[in-house]
């Protein structure tokens, strides 16, 4: 392992255009902030997504469990601390907590990653300079999962999004943020500020002009279950959301 490694800091003041009707910051809106902590630790180690690029390779985010204790308010101040993990030659692990104004843990995340090659469109090996930037001796914030969530077999709520150029990234495809907000548009809105856990697989990229069916089915105690398909009856994310 580099000596160079190390948790990576970044402090960030919740906007009015990240924040719901209640004035709390949105999943979406956090789920965009660890994507740019970890972009720029990435970069620091000198293996972020433009680097990649020159090697036809990209950072492809297969899975994430979050955990909320509480969402932030419009106009706190939060730290989001992050550090790559152990993996794999096939995944590679990120942690992050978020942590309020006093150093206390309102949130965490842990995500799955794989490394995909731009020109076949596949997951590949990582490269041995990547597989050595890691933080292997701290313990993840949250077990590591084996199980998925599966599709459901009943609808109780469904609508439908058209994939716009706005949604996509700088690897052409859907952001997953844009993944979550369609599956919380299937939610009661009193609702959004009461989750606690998320549980969400990316299984497929999603391109501009596709169109997008979001099921949802509620289950015990409020917990829905959710089922992105793409306009060939594919799979493209499934999720768990539960509330506190």
């Amino acid at each position: 392992m580099s000596p160079n490694i190390s948790k990576h800091f970044e402090q960030f003041k919740i906007r009015a255009s990240e924040v719901d009707l209640n004035g709390k910051a949105t999943l979406p809106a956090l789920c965009s902030l660890f994507q740019e902590v970890a972009g720029n630790h990435a970069l620091m180690l000198n293996f972020d997504i433009s680097q990649l690029h020159e090697q036809n390779l990209t950072w492809v985010l297969h899975r994430m469990d979050i955990k909320i204790s509480r969402f932030p308010d419009w106009r706190e101040t939060i730290t989001i601390e992050t550090w790559p993990a152990a993996g794999d030659a096939l995944r590679a692990y990120r942690d992050y907590r978020i942590l309020d104004e006093n150093g206390t843990q309102i949130g965490c995340c842990l995500s799955y990653w794989m490394m995909m090659n731009l020109k076949t469109r596949r997951p590949t090996r990582m490269p041995k300079e990547v597989l050595e930037l890691r933080l292997d001796e701290i313990e993840h914030v949250l077990p590591l999962k084996k199980d998925r969530p599966r599709p459901i077999k009943q609808t109780d709520v469904q609508k439908n999004f058209s994939v716009r150029r706005a949604d996509l990234d700088m690897n052409k495809h859907v952001n997953n943020s844009k993944y979550l907000e369609w599956m919380l548009e299937n939610l009661p809105e009193k609702t959004l500020t009461t989750i606690n856990r998320v549980d969400i697989i990316f299984a497929k990229e999603t391109y501009q002009d596709e169109n997008i069916q979001a099921k949802v089915a509620f289950i015990e105690e409020a917990t829905s279950k959710h089922h992105l398909i793409n306009e060939k009856g594919e799979t493209i994310a499934l999720a768990e959301i539960s509330p506190h």
